[in-house]
């Protein structure tokens, strides 16, 4: 028995890795394009089947499943991410981590951002962005979280392994070994586009501006105009990878196969008519989906139609992914078919429904009967054992609910032990030899080769198991949690540890965030106390026995019954006037914000009302400039919403002044400046800046100044009007918009030379001088 299960084991652990090694070599080789190659490529596709509780592996290249993780509870439609060694089922509130070599789960991990990510998988990732978050996470063995500062608009991979993000005013690089940003390329907040990757370097597709801009480390390249005929929405969709150097864009109906280059003009294709929202690169073809005819199109890089499938079999939104092997998948909701598109431009659908697949090696199964003609049994005489001691590693595979997740153990078997010992009697009555009826005579047969098996069968004690079925029924303050045995795994459970910890959203204060307890090894229950009424609470379940403590299981997010409290308003409302005109308005959260919080309103004396998330405390705004303003800030919860705020400060609203119309009226060798008092911008006048050519700058106060001495030169004159917020002399100030003329100065009159006496008169008064 103990040479059986090693066999049925030993082939699914090194037939997995082989796998992975070859759709690595079958990635590069696929993808047919002289991109730079990276590192590590990972191989296949994960898929979460909601139904089954379970990840499975698509082998695209095979089109089939050929690995499996059972046991894993997450939300219908959960993405599924890979790194070099591990997989990662992104849930709402964090992922759950399963080995891809053990095919067993690890652990999870929290996370806590309440926001779909886009997944990226990457050489040194994987990575989860969350753009309204403005956060990157690093999975691996230790997770990284980095800030970006802003929304995020577009995110990818170059070949390097470089991850690449464009933010309101930069593109950033992440390299694969930093944990910080590099934002050193600026962008223009306002054009429309997103970043791809062309011939695995990363570029921008401005849509506005209709070109393409090739990105490094330090400054961008030259932008190469997009050579398109007709209309280029910027809401259009780009691909995030080119094919054979063109760039796949959709453009409501139209595909657009634009030349990277600009070499030469951009292919157009006419879509049926249809609503679609992907577009995306595989190999050496491009793929379209149409989310409402549930329709994937395929065409070559010069737009010629390859194939037209049709997604019937998927329910729900179809999810398309590219994977690093070459070709694109297409989830549907529940997990249970996938569609793989080649980079011929072929379509194929796999179905993922847990029958014939490798299993978790330490999944528990229990017998049936019609396996066993298949199956070699410690009874069959040794003439019969060399044809079929490999076919166990397809047995099909059992529901969920009978399936726990432990650790491997080299001497555990995927046949249960204690059945097999009367397996010898039903498997010698499937041949012509002895007849069915013949059980009791070959006692003399069966005795020595059931003694010998007993002992291999029972494996050394080691961790327990996942508990399974982990739920909690709400009450006012408290909720039960319910969970279902987990596997002994050959020592006694001693006990359950019972965890719970807030949900993402939930604030609480005078109430834990977070705690746990330990029950008897026997109980299938539990009772919280002391939990927000109306808030949402994750519960964990973990099992413990001699050898140490299993896998933890998490609950959904549940919310406690009961009716909860609106919450206090917020506090320290202000408000503060910048110089380009607008306004920022900033509060602190509720004192008491023990409450499931949905977002805040900023109320403008104005009238205006301005909704914000619950995870920002600021917000600009853009009032009429020169009109007092103050601002109240409410809070909400599911049970409604808080009193106004104390208001904040008056403040008066500004931006730079206007230019002032500039006079030049010149004299003998002087120049008489006037201006107009320009329109302010709702600021208030601190001072004029007086600028003319080859004259240091005057700050005066008046509308005119006036410069003499001078040649007969033209002299270039601008004045410009420095203001800030009205009675608020600490406030920052605002640099208008110049005002300027040329003015040439009249020449001056010459200078007379000095005059001289007459000769007589001089003569005189020599002779005066010699008298005396």
């Amino acid at each position: 028995m103990t040479r059986l299960a090693s066999a049925i084991r030993r082939p699914v652990a090194w037939w997995t890795i082989a796998a992975l090694v070859l759709g690595t070599f079958i990635g590069y080789s696929a993808l047919g394009r002289g991109a730079p190659a990276v590192a590590f490529q990972q191989a296949g596709h994960w898929v979460y089947n909601a139904t089954l509780g379970a990840v499975f592996r698509v082998d695209g290249g095979g089109k089939n499943v050929d690995a499996e993780v059972r046991g894993v509870q997450a939300e219908a439609g959960s993405q599924v991410v890979q790194g070099a060694t591990n997989g990662y089922v992104v849930r709402s509130d964090g992922v759950i981590v399963f080995g891809k070599s053990n095919l067993t789960v690890k652990n999870s991990v929290r996370i806590g951002i309440p926001e779909e990510p886009i997944g990226i998988e990457a050489q040194s990732g994987p990575y989860l962005v969350y753009r309204q978050h403005g956060q990157i996470v690093r999975l691996g063995d230790q997770l990284q979280t980095i800030t970006v500062g802003s929304v995020v608009s577009s995110a990818i991979a170059s070949a390097d392994g470089a991850l690449w993000v464009r933010d309101a005013d930069h593109f950033c690089k992440l390299a694969p070994a930093a944990t910080t940003l590099a934002c050193q390329l600026p962008a223009q907040g306002s054009d429309a586009g997103a970043l791809l990757s062309v011939a695995g370097k990363p570029a921008f597709a401005n849509l506005s501006k209709r070109t393409l801009t090739p990105l490094s480390g330090d400054k961008a390249g030259h932008a190469v105009p997009l050579d398109v005929t007709g209309a280029l929405p910027t809401t259009s969709v780009v691909a995030q990878s080119d094919v054979n150097g063109r760039i796949p864009i959709l453009a409501g109906q139209r595909l657009l196969l634009v030349d990277a280059a600009g070499a030469k003009a951009a292919e157009s294709i006419n879509l049926p008519p249809g609503r679609y929202d992907a577009v995306a690169a595989a190999g050496a073809s491009v793929a379209v989906v149409d989310a409402d005819k549930h329709v994937v199109r395929t065409f070559a890089p010069d737009g010629k139609p390859l194939h037209t499938h049709e997604l019937g079999k998927q329910k729900g939104k179809p999810r398309v992914t590219a994977g690093q092997d070459g070709r694109l998948y297409i989830d549907d909701q529940t997990g249970q078919v996938v569609t793989v598109v080649d980079g011929d431009g072929s379509v194929s659908d796999v179905d993922v429904n847990g029958g014939d697949k490798p299993v978790s090696p330490t999944a528990s199964q229990t017998p049936t009967p019609t396996s066993t003609p298949t199956t070699p049994t410690p009874s069959s005489t040794p003439t019969s054992t060399p044809s079929t001691p490999t076919t166990p590693t397809h047995r099909p595979i059992l529901p969920p609910v009978q399936v726990t997740i432990g650790r491997p153990h080299p001497t555990e078997t995927l046949l249960p032990p204690h059945p097999t010992e009367h397996k010898p009697t039903k498997t010698q009555t499937t041949k012509p030899t002895p007849p069915p009826t013949t059980r009791p005579t070959p006692p003399p047969t069966t005795k020595p080769t059931v003694k010998p098996t007993k002992k291999p069968t029972v494996p050394p004690a080691s961790a327990p198991g996942a508990p399974g079925s982990v739920t909690a029924k709400p009450g006012s303050g408290k909720a039960t949690v319910t969970w279902t045995a987990a596997r002994a795994n050959g020592a006694a459970i001693s006990a359950y540890k019972v965890s719970f910890r807030v949900a993402p959203g939930t604030y609480v204060v005078g109430l834990p965030a977070s705690g746990s307890a330990t029950v008897s090894g026997s109980a299938r229950s539990h009772s919280v106390s002391q939990l927000l009424t109306g808030g949402g609470y994750i519960f964990t379940v973990q099992a413990i026995n001699r050898v140490g403590s299993g896998p933890a299981v998490d609950s959904k997010v549940i919310s406690i019954n009961g009716k909860a409290d609106p919450p206090g308003p917020p506090t320290k409302v202000g408000a503060a006037a910048n110089p380009d005109g607008s306004v920022t308005v900033s509060w602190t959260s509720p004192s008491a914000s023990d409450y499931t919080m949905t977002g805040y309103t900023v109320i403008g004396s104005d009238g205006t009302k301005t909704q914000v998330p619950t995870y920002l405390t600021s917000t600009t705004l853009n009032p009429a400039k020169g009109k007092a303003v103050s601002y109240q800030v409410t809070a909400t919860n599911s049970a409604g919403t808080s009193v106004r705020s104390a208001a904040s400060r008056t403040i008066y609203p500004y931006g730079p002044a206007a230019a002032p119309k500039v006079t030049a009226t010149p004299g003998k060798g002087s120049l008489t400046v006037k201006w107009t008092a320009p329109n302010l911008n709702g600021g208030q006048l601190v001072h004029y800046v007086v600028s003319a050519t080859g004259q240091a700058d005057r700050t005066v106060t008046t509308t005119s100044t006036r410069y003499t001495g001078l040649t007969a030169l033209q002299l270039t004159v601008s004045v410009t009007a420095i203001t800030r917020e009205r009675n608020n002399s600490s406030s920052a100030t605002a640099t208008g918009t110049a005002g300027s003329t040329t003015a040439t100065p009249a020449a001056g009159a010459p200078a007379l030379p000095p005059v001289s006496p007459p000769a007589g008169v001089v003569r005189r008064t020599a002779r005066r001088r010699k008298d005396r």
